[in-house]
């Protein structure tokens, strides 16, 4: 009986062992088929920092997949370019334009994926060319060529237009300036997220056409106009490109030149036209000139010359070529040779003056003149037995084969003369055979700048 009884005892815990074991089995199973009820759902969000959409753009991402076990991300253009972790965190972004960006997530039983796009700018940067239609003379119209990168929407400002503005157009055309100057243009770019830079520049206008020119002859001819004249067309004229030159009766170096040469060889009233052009106006123009007959005489007014001790003041030298007096600190090598008339004036009394050659002035306290000429004087005509050159006759005479008649012998005519005869007849030759006379009107007394007045009479080629 007692043997029953344990028996009975061994049964029941046995029973009640399998029971637990079985409940526990059915426990375990519910919570596996619990879990495995968990849909996948693959999803993620992402933050562009600073909304800066201009690379490089900085992106954060954000998981939010249920359900997987492994993760692929892929990011096209990105830094990392792939992912395999749940959470990449915020990737770099180099590449303009469209970015794709992929989420694969999975378990055991399935598998799933995500993709956005995402599309970035690049940087805005302003730029444009400016290009005129012909030329930039007033009046004129620009074209405008749109050189920014990164942008969809523009505003331009033109300063100064006649026509307009202001513009929207990527590319403006035909903006019309009608007055000459310096204009300012403005650009600003933007993209279609708000980013804009800007840029300005400076077109020129030139001034419309203006034609005009004078004559000028050349400094062997500007002071008496005689023939054979050589004149430079100085021309005057404001925005021309082409130019066109007409003068009947002389030679002109350039029909097309812009400044070109005339000779006339003999006298003559005559007429130039000139034509301007520059691809937009027309003008023409005219001047004349009256061309002398030739004298083969110079004629020089009132020259003063200096006495010895105004030497560096007024000048004591003189250039029948350079039509000028000299002052002893401008006489250089270069002008030097062609000094042919030197004057020595003891003091403001007046009571010892001649003319000297230019290569003996250093016998008489001036500096030596480099390469110096020779002239020949007659300063005392009443004492050297040589024939008279009057007054009259200097006066009378009108060209230079008049001047023939002076005498200047090779030697003896340096004697020196005072003040006592006014008005007072030098004779000279110099060393390229031209003769001529000098005639001292006056013997001014100012003291140390004490001068002699004179008029001076030379043969030319």
């Amino acid at each position: 009986m007692e043997n029953i009884i344990i028996t009975k005892a061994f049964y029941c815990n046995k029973k009640n062992t399998f029971f637990y074991a079985l409940a526990f089995v059915l426990v375990l199973f519910s919570s596996c088929k619990k879990e495995e009820d968990v849909q996948l759902s693959v999803d993620f969000v992402y933050e562009v920092l600073d909304t800066n959409y201009t690379v490089p753009a900085h992106i954060l991402f954000t998981n939010q997949t249920q359900g997987a076990t492994y993760y692929k991300w892929t990011f096209e253009g990105g830094n990392p370019s792939s992912f395999d972790k749940r959470e990449p965190g915020a990737v770099t972004f180099n590449n303009t334009g469209v970015v794709k960006i992929k989420l694969e997530a999975w378990n055991d039983n399935e598998r799933k994926e995500k993709e956005v796009t995402i599309i970035l700018d690049s940087v805005v940067t302003a730029g444009f060319s400016a290009t005129p239609v012909i030329n930039n003379f007033a009046p004129v119209d620009y074209n405008f060529v749109n050189t920014s990168l990164g942008a969809s929407m523009y505003n331009w400002q033109f300063l100064g237009a006649a026509n307009t503005t202001s513009s929207s157009d990527k590319n403006p055309s035909n903006i019309r300036y009608n007055t000459a100057g310096v204009y300012r243009v403005f650009l600003q770019s933007q993209n279609t997220r708000g980013r804009k830079d800007t840029v300005s520049k400076f077109i020129t206008v030139r001034p419309t056409l203006s034609a005009a020119f004078s004559i000028e002859p050349s400094f062997d001819d500007v002071d008496d106009y005689e023939a054979p004249l050589v004149a430079t067309l100085k021309n005057n004229t404001i925005s021309a490109t082409l130019h066109n030159w007409q003068a009947p009766g002389g030679t002109l170096s350039s029909t097309t030149d812009s400044i070109p040469t005339v000779t006339y060889n003999t006298p003559g009233t005559y007429t130039v036209t000139y034509v301007a052009d520059n691809g937009k106006q027309t003008q023409t123009v005219t001047q004349s000139i009256i061309v002398k007959p030739n004298t083969g005489m110079r004629t020089f007014t009132n020259v003063k010359f200096g006495i010895n001790s105004a030497d560096a003041t007024l000048g004591c030298y003189f250039s029948t070529q350079l039509r000028r007096v000299f002052k002893s600190t401008e006489v250089t090598n270069t002008n030097g040779p062609k000094i042919d008339l030197c004057f020595f004036g003891l003091s403001n009394n007046f009571t010892f003056n001649k003319f000297i050659s230019p290569d003996s002035v250093q016998l008489f306290t001036f500096p030596v003149i480099v390469n110096a000429s020779h002239t020949n004087y007659i300063n005392l005509q009443e004492s050297c037995g040589c024939g008279l050159f009057t007054v009259s006759q200097f006066d009378n005479a009108v060209n230079g084969t008049m001047l023939n008649a002076i005498n200047v012998p090779t030697i003896g005519g340096g004697a020196n003369f005072s003040n006592a005869i006014v008005p007072r007849i030098v004779l000279f030759a110099n060393q390229a055979g031209k003769k001529g006379a000098i005639k001292i009107k006056q013997f001014v007394n100012d003291g140390l700048q004490s001068y002699i007045l004179c008029d001076i009479k030379v043969q030319k080629d």
